[in-house]
C-alpha cells in the first residue's frame, strides 16, 4: 500500500493506493466520516478481481478537482469510479466533467446531482450528464426514486440495482460486483 498526499487549493487529502500498477484502476470516493482503511474489504475484493484501487476519503467541501488530483497523483490514465453516499456526488461530478479519464461509474446511495424528485431537490443543477456506463445502487425507496430520476442525466448504459446494503460486507460485495461487471470488456 502507498499513501500519497494531494493538495487542492487549501485542502490536503491523503490518498491510499494499492494493487498492481499494471492493472486497471478504481477510484473509490468514500462517505463522510469514513476513513480509507474502512474500505479495506471492498479494496480486497477488487484486488482479487485484478483491479488496482485508489481510495479518496470524503471531506466536506470536496469537489471533482480532488478526484482528478487523486487520479493524477496515482498516475492512472483512466479509472472506474465508485462513490459512496456523499462521495457519490463527487463521483458524479468527476465522471461528468472528465469523461476522458473515466471508464465507468458505480454509485451507492446517491443519484445524479441535477436529478430532482418530489422529496429531494437537485443539489447541483449545473452538473452535466455523464457519458459512461453507470450503475446506481439504491438501498431504500428514496434512493430508488432518485436513481430513476437520474436516467436523463446518463448518456450511456444505466443499470439501477435495488439492494438491501446496510453497510459492511454486504455493501462491499455489491459495489465490488458492480465495479467488476463494469470493468470487464465482455
Amino acid at each position: 500500500m502507498e499513501l500519497v498526499s494531494v493538495s487542492v487549493g487549501d485542502a490536503e487529502y491523503e490518498v491510499r493506493c494499492d494493487g498492481d500498477h499494471r492493472s486497471g484502476a478504481v477510484l473509490i470516493i468514500g462517505s463522510a466520516g469514513t476513513a480509507a482503511e474502512e474500505y479495506g474489504d471492498l479494496c480486497a475484493r477488487l484486488h482479487n478481481s485484478g483491479l488496482r484501487t485508489i481510495t479518496l476519503p470524503y471531506r466536506p467541501g470536496m469537489d471533482y478537482k480532488a478526484a482528478l488530483a487523486a487520479v493524477d497523483a496515482a498516475k492512472a490514465a483512466w479509472v472506474h469510479v465508485a462513490g459512496h453516499k456523499e462521495g457519490a456526488e463527487v463521483a458524479w461530478q468527476f465522471a461528468a466533467r472528465h469523461f476522458n479519464r473515466v471508464s465507468s461509474l458505480v454509485v451507492l446511495g446517491g443519484g445524479h446531482p441535477a436529478a430532482a424528485t418530489a422529496h429531494a431537490p437537485a443539489s447541483d443543477t449545473d452538473c452535466p450528464a455523464v457519458e459512461v456506463g453507470t450503475t446506481i445502487i439504491a438501498t431504500d425507496a428514496a434512493e430508488l426514486t432518485q436513481a430513476k430520476a437520474s436516467g436523463p442525466f446518463v448518456r450511456g448504459d444505466l443499470r439501477i440495482v435495488s439492494a438491501n446494503a446496510n453497510g459492511g460486507n454486504d455493501a462491499s460485495a455489491i459495489v465490488a460486483t458492480e465495479v467488476v461487471l463494469r470493468s470487464n470488456p465482455w
